[in-house]
């Protein structure tokens, strides 16, 4: 072998040594930068009534991040937490909890005992309602609990009336109104007419038929039953006894959202009748609320739209420095655009829903550049945004009737009507043959744009009551869809147009999503019981685990490729995004940061 050929050879080797060291020693700086856990364990006791699967929290101060666990026979653990100073509470309706300073050092253990007290005043189980959480309910006086909408609604045309076009959006809320016949047959005219003044891209059933008879058969029907003096009439909500077993194997890692995170004002606009002055918009919020997450699939960080800041959130989830974890994009243009739906493509870009704008948001987080693409014509507002196969954006519109496109090459905006009018796309969901699949909220079907033929077909739910909610695929091509106010999730065959129902065993229940995970079990939140619930089709099993705050509103679920999963946080008093370990740390799902 010659003198060059030595020369290059042992070149190479010295260049792989280095390169292998080199590795070694970043693997060994890395592994040096992650801090080594410990566990908080101790014991929950109650001066009155049963420690059943209590909520405890453990929160992190010095990296902001929460654990929330359950007990068992009194009992609970928290596994794995990172070192640093900790509160730690029991979180639980009608129960006062201490708040335990807790060190823990790295690799170490420690004991935090908590006796709670149950406070004076009563508290119900479940929730009155309101999808963002606990809300008071108008009207006074005697209130009737029944199990069915059947039972709210006397029986009649008018009941089928306000089932097809009224019960979409109202559901039980119209029996606690106690209207006169005037201030109804207002109101209808209202819905039917103009929509909700609030927002100019809401019109509600605008484009439904509906004469002056009905109109006025609707009023009279409604001031019959539900008039001045009569009672109100609501769902009854039977309690969740929740397995023990099941509740303290999960647990939920949830990261508080960036103190400085702005409250923009909603800002004036100039408009009829005004003619020396302005419209004032609604006030701006004064809570913040994360709508929809959605996982990059170049990187995995986790994405949120952010309704009261007006913004879009992206969350590093293995960032230990909660600093560096968040970054804030402020969407560009209007003072206040109420984002609601969100996505993200295989290239990074995020796309988002402006409910109050009817547009659709892009954001390149590379150059920081946004584009916001207006629709055709005001046809409702914008809810939900998903990627197809091919890259190209799906929307729906709410409080209209259309799915909508944007082409991943032209970047043109395709619209498409639904048959039945102001059916209210919610929820969206692509299968894998590209067809764009949605939940008519309004009118209570599951409908599908068809890819090949660009046609919208609507396939009814025969017991819905308006409010399919959501919908999600499995991986046989199978849809399923939420019927939020009757408890019920929906399962659709395509190939046949067959509807399969389950019925969720509590009375009361409100399903939001139906969102199959790798296994295609098919997951749904219930805020009125404070838990998520999981559907073992194959068996038709059940499995209840409470949140991590009770009352807790989800409204979409995004799943990790290891079934882990990730939520957003509305209507609770501690604003975070949300990270689910059903069966808690395994060796697929670690924890993280």
């Amino acid at each position: 072998m010659d003198s060059t050929r030595k020369t290059t050879l042992c070149q190479r080797v010295v260049l792989a040594l280095t390169i292998a060291a080199a590795f070694s020693w970043c693997g060994a700086f890395l592994s040096a930068q992650q801090p080594v856990r410990g566990t908080i364990a101790g014991r929950v006791t109650a001066d009155q009534g049963q420690v059943r699967a209590a909520r405890v929290a453990a929160h992190n101060l010095d990296r902001r991040i929460w654990y929330t666990v359950f007990t068992n026979k009194g009992q609970y653990t928290v596994p794995r937490a990172l070192p640093g100073r900790y509160e730690v509470m029991v979180i639980e309706p009608g129960y006062d909890s201490p708040r335990v300073a807790v060190e823990l050092a790295p690799g170490g253990s420690q004991s935090a005992d908590l006796a709670v007290k149950m406070r004076v005043s009563a508290q119900r189980v479940g929730s009155e309602g309101g999808d963002e959480g606990p809300s008071a309910r108008g009207g006074a006086g005697k209130v009737v609990y029944v199990d069915r909408l059947e039972d709210v609604y006397p029986a009649g045309a008018e009941r089928d009336l306000l089932k097809e076009h009224c019960t979409g959006c109202h559901s039980t809320d119209l029996t606690a109104l106690h209207y006169t016949r005037e201030q109804y047959l207002r109101g209808i005219e209202r819905m039917t007419e103009t929509g909700p003044g609030y927002n100019a891209y809401v019109l509600a059933l605008g484009r439904t038929p509906i004469d002056r008879r009905q109109k006025t058969m609707l009023a009279e029907y409604l001031t019959r039953h539900f008039g001045p003096g009569m009672p109100e009439k609501r769902l009854r909500v039977d309690p969740l006894v929740l397995d023990e077993e099941v509740a303290s194997r999960s647990i939920y890692v949830s990261y508080d959202i960036p103190d400085d995170l702005p409250f923009p004002p909603g800002g004036n606009r100039i408009g009829a009748p005004m003619v020396d002055g302005v419209t004032p918009q609604l006030p701006p919020e004064t809570r913040h609320h994360l709508q929809a997450a959605s996982i990059s699939p170049v990187d995995g960080h986790v994405w949120y739209s952010s309704r009261a800041s007006s913004s879009i959130l992206r969350l590093d989830p293995r960032q230990l420095d909660p600093v560096s974890r968040w970054k804030n994009y402020p969407i560009k243009g209007d003072p206040y655009v109420h984002p609601s739906g969100i996505a993200v493509d295989k290239q990074g870009k995020v796309y988002w829903a402006e409910l109050r704008t009817a547009r659709i948001g892009e954001l390149d987080p590379a150059t920081g550049k946004q584009i916001r693409y207006a629709l055709p014509q005001q046809a409702g507002a914008v809810l939900q945004v998903v990627v197809d196969r091919d890259q190209n954006i799906g929307f729906s519109l709410i409080w209209g009737a259309f799915f909508g496109r944007l082409d991943a090459v032209t970047r043109r905006i395709h619209m498409y009507p639904t048959p039945t009018p102001d059916n209210g796309m919610y929820g969206l969901a692509f299968d894998s043959s590209g067809n764009m699949w949605g939940a008519g909220w309004q009118k209570g079907t599951i409908s599908k744009w068809d890819a090949e033929s660009q046609k919208v077909i609507e396939y009814k739910v025969p017991t819905a009551w308006g409010q399919i909610r959501r919908v999600g695929v499995d991986s046989r091509n199978v849809v399923w869809g939420s019927a939020y106010n009757t408890g019920l999730l929906v399962r659709l065959d395509p190939a046949t147009g067959r509807h399969t129902e389950y019925k969720i065993p509590l009375n009361g229940a409100q399903p939001y999503d139906a969102w199959p995970d790798k296994s295609d079990n098919v997951w749904s939140a219930d805020h009125v019981h404070s838990a998520l619930v999981k559907l073992d089709p194959a068996t038709s099993k059940w499995t209840f685990y409470p949140m991590p705050q009770p009352n807790q509103s989800v409204p979409k679920f995004e799943m990790a490729d290891d079934n882990t999963i990730w939520f957003g946080t509305r209507g609770v008093p501690n604003i975070t995004a949300v990270h689910f370990y059903p069966n808690g740390y395994t060796a697929e799902a670690p924890p993280l940061p």
